[in-house]
């Protein structure tokens, strides 16, 4: 019976979600295929500066990030981490999400630290994005080494 009930909750759970969510084989108009959240998407830069950390993401043309669906912690558990600056987004109206902020083309965010705090040298960063043509992807978990000067 178990296996019946985790069967109905998993197809129930894929009716949920859409398959906007799901159907990453749908192609954007013009274009021979979808790219991988990490083509669409792409960490360029995680290094330490005099102020703390800065992250640097690349935005392929036809696909955002959510503001709301950005999020960094320290990938070894420890303490808490100061709350990431990020510039204004971009409004849109998602169906799913409501009234949002967006990325394109770039994202520069800022994880600042004061004089003397431990700074991690490794964080666990998660974000989340869709493509124009109306195909959004999971969310994206990357745990990165920040580089040092």
């Amino acid at each position: 019976m178990p296996l019946i009930r985790l069967i109905l909750l998993l197809s129930l759970l894929g009716t949920s979600l859409g398959s906007r969510a799901l159907d990453l084989s749908r192609r954007p108009q013009g274009e021979a295929a979808l790219l991988t959240a990490d083509q669409a998407f792409q960490l360029v830069e995680a290094r330490r500066d005099p102020g703390g950390i800065h992250l640097s993401w690349l935005i392929a043309p036809g696909y955002y990030l959510y503001r709301h669906r950005l999020a960094v912690e320290p990938a070894d558990g420890g303490a808490a981490l100061p709350a990431l600056r990020l510039p204004p987004g971009q409004p849109r109206h998602d169906e799913h999400f409501g009234d949002v902020e967006t990325y394109t083309t770039t994202l520069d965010a800022d994880l600042p630290f004061a004089a003397g705090q431990r700074v991690p040298t490794r964080l666990r960063l998660r974000w989340q994005g869709c493509a124009e043509a109306g195909v959004c992807y999971p969310p994206v978990t990357r745990t990165v080494d920040i580089a040092t000067p």
